[in-house]
């Protein structure tokens, strides 16, 4: 009933909010800045903007669901930076949006079930969807009642206009997923593409890049070297995830569509013999006897009932493992078939090029791919188990009902990978991880024009897709990585630069969730939630300043100005929100009395560092020759003809930057 409960009032408040205005009369929406994409990454641009004084944001989503990731993605099991500690220890201090979002979510967690953290898993924070979804629309709340943000939902956009000789965007054209619905046309100042897959940047006609990319483009050094195995629809696969809870009977669902068992023979320790005699010959990326029921059983753990503390009826699990991967770069027959009654060629598209009724094509056969594996482990797995096993047995769960579908599904698959924006700077592999030693340090190249920062493994799920060769695309067929396209190894401390969400030759737009301008290969390591929810920021911080400034995008990591408004703005307690970590020191929290002054002096080159000072140490006594480095590389970035008085005292590390930082405010920028 609690379920049945959060589901109806999180549709009541889509229902009777901006999000679901009747837009029967809506013909051309004048606004600021236009958001596309109700993801984490959309909503935190169109919080930080708010924030920033943008007085107009229009935020168009294609389904009533806000949050992404955490929501209709249904990845409950929150991913974060994570570092080379061996530990699922963030590298460092949860910061900004993700930070007021983690808060809300554990403190819900301690009302509902007396823990923050009651999945007792492999991730610190876990949540439910529909729960989740009630607090973006909490945090959105203020915004949207007080007219600075509209949330139009159930569209796409189809088109878009331009001025400047096509060099400028200026509006989008928006139809509707479903209905009878008519279409309509946003024009707006700037316009941010948080969409999953890159829809207003293809619509625009900004350039883009998809599929794995040659050595010879990037020099990459774990990059193929030629096509061969690696045809551009290859890409990270989706996931179709699972939601089961506990129920009181022992069923198993129905039996899906088209299962054969022989897909899923590596899913435990308990079918690998089967595994073995089937005849697969690709190449795996973990052992035919991993992982034992168990593993999955607690992996992606949403609530342990049996931890300590919890107070719950019921274990639930999010079912998110290599098994259930859709992989793209060659698709079954059955859905090439499909592919090409809709259109001729349509089969050999990578997945961002395909409409949406194509992709939905691939969306139907990943679900069932997904259910089969929820099948086999509450059918074979399960009759396999020693009685003493049976208590983490699946065959006790069912699907929740917390997403309001027809299938009891999440409303959307796990995208990992999108397109690639073509942007003013492209990350790649050699500038944020030079080799695999195991040493934590931060990045080969720390760009100038940092606006945030993360740390992850370069983390490709199995790519490929193998068929029997007897039985080819018509047959079952199993999921198995490629060379260079695999788990690890971990990234240094990088920086995202802001040039990597601006277009290299269109004006108006700006990246954000998954299509930034970056490698395939560093896609795979910024792709998480605490990142897209960075990403987001960065966007709005820089949409803000860009509207208030009368520039574009392009001119702003040009002048120091600029871009020390964009940092300000991600940096500052604003409407008592939590600032944005800028420089990925390990010991420095975001309550930290210097922890503006710090992020702000570091992104500038203001502070002493070497590759391995991952540490700030705030408490620590700022030495005379501490001092001194600080004022010669502070200086080194202003044109003044003399420095401004020092700090006196015996001060630490963080009280002597927060008063420096002060000081130099009143120092004349670079223009």
């Amino acid at each position: 009933m609690r379920r049945t409960l959060a589901v109806s009032f999180a549709l009541l408040i889509a229902l009777v909010s901006p999000a679901s205005a009747n837009t029967a009369d809506l013909k051309v929406v004048e606004t600021d800045l236009l958001i596309v994409g109700g993801t984490e990454s959309g909503v935190a641009a169109a919080i930080q903007a708010a924030r920033q004084g943008v007085r107009s944001i229009v935020l168009v989503n294609d389904i009533d669901w806000l949050g992404g990731q955490f929501t209709a993605e249904a990845l409950g099991a929150i991913d974060e930076n994570r570092g080379r500690s061996g530990t699922n220890d963030v590298p460092f201090p949860r910061s900004g949006l993700f930070k007021e979002l983690l808060d809300l979510i554990e403190a819900q967690n301690t009302a509902m079930y007396g823990q923050p953290r009651p999945g007792n898993t492999v991730v610190k924070t876990t949540c439910r969807a529909a729960d989740t979804e009630k607090l973006f629309r909490r945090m959105v709340e203020p915004y949207v009642q007080s007219g600075r943000l509209r949330i139009i939902s159930g569209f796409y956009p189809t088109g878009a206009e331009h001025a400047d000789s096509g060099k400028r965007l200026t509006g989008l054209r928006f139809g509707p997923v479903a209905g009878n619905a008519e279409g309509f046309t946003v024009r707006a100042k700037l316009t941010i593409d948080a969409s999953d897959w890159g829809e207003a940047i293809q619509v625009s006609g900004a350039e883009y890049e998809f599929g794995p990319d040659l050595q010879s483009k990037y020099r990459e050094p774990s990059a193929p070297t030629d096509r061969g195995k690696y045809p551009l629809t290859d890409m990270n696969p989706i996931t179709w995830c699972v939601v089961i809870e506990e129920a009181s009977e022992e069923k198993p669902i129905a039996k899906p569509e088209r299962f054969d068992e022989r897909c899923y023979l590596l899913s435990t320790r308990l079918t690998a013999d089967d595994y073995r005699q089937v005849g697969w010959t690709h190449k795996r990326l973990f052992s035919p006897d991993w992982p034992p029921p168990e593993v999955i059983y607690r992996g992606r753990r949403l609530v342990d009932r049996h931890s300590g503390g919890v107070k719950a009826d019921r274990d639930v699990i999010l079912l998110n493992f290599p098994p259930q991967n859709y992989p793209l770069d060659r698709l079954p027959q059955r859905v090439i078939d499909a592919l090409e009654k809709n259109e001729a060629g349509s089969s050999q598209k990578n997945i961002v090029q395909m409409t949406r009724a194509q992709r939905q094509i691939i969306f139907d056969d990943a679900k069932q791919h997904a259910l089969g594996f929820l099948y086999h482990l509450q059918t074979t797995v399960h009759d396999r188990m020693k009685p003493d096993e049976r208590q983490q047995s699946f065959r006790r769960f069912r699907l929740t009902d917390e997403f309001g579908t027809s299938d009891r599904l999440p409303l959307k698959p796990y995208v990992r990978e999108s397109l690639r924006l073509l942007a003013l700077h492209m990350m790649v592999e050699q500038e944020t991880l030079k080799d695999d030693r195991k040493q934590d340090r931060f990045a080969t190249v720390m760009y100038p024009d940092g606006v945030g920062c993360w740390q992850f493994e370069y983390d490709f799920h199995p790519t490929g897709r193998g068929f029997l060769p007897k039985e080819g695309p018509s047959g079952p067929w199993e999921c198995y990585g490629k060379p260079g396209r695999g788990w690890g190894p971990y990234s240094d401390r990088a920086l995202l630069p802001l040039r990597s969400l601006i277009p290299r030759r269109l004006d108006g737009l700006l990246a954000a969730q998954k299509n930034l301008g970056f490698s395939s290969i560093v896609s795979a390591a910024v792709r998480l939630h605490d990142q897209s929810m960075m990403v987001g920021q960065a966007s709005g911080a820089t949409a803000a300043v860009c509207l208030k400034e009368n520039v574009q995008p392009r001119q702003i990591p040009e002048s120091p100005a600029l871009l020390a408004a964009v940092r300000q703005g991600l940096c500052n307690r604003l409407d008592q929100g939590q600032p944005l970590t800028l420089w990925p020191f390990r010991d420095l929290e975001p309550s930290h009395p210097a922890f503006e002054a710090v992020n702000l002096l570091a992104v500038r080159r203001a502070l002493p560092w070497a590759r391995t000072d991952i540490d700030f140490q705030p408490e620590q006594p700022a030495t005379p020759e501490w001092r001194a480095a600080v004022v010669k590389q502070s200086l080194a970035t202003k044109e003044v003809k003399a420095p401004p008085p020092q700090p006196d005292g015996e001060l630490t590390r963080g009280e002597f930057a927060r008063r420096w930082w002060d000081a130099i405010q009143q120092l004349p920028e670079k223009r």
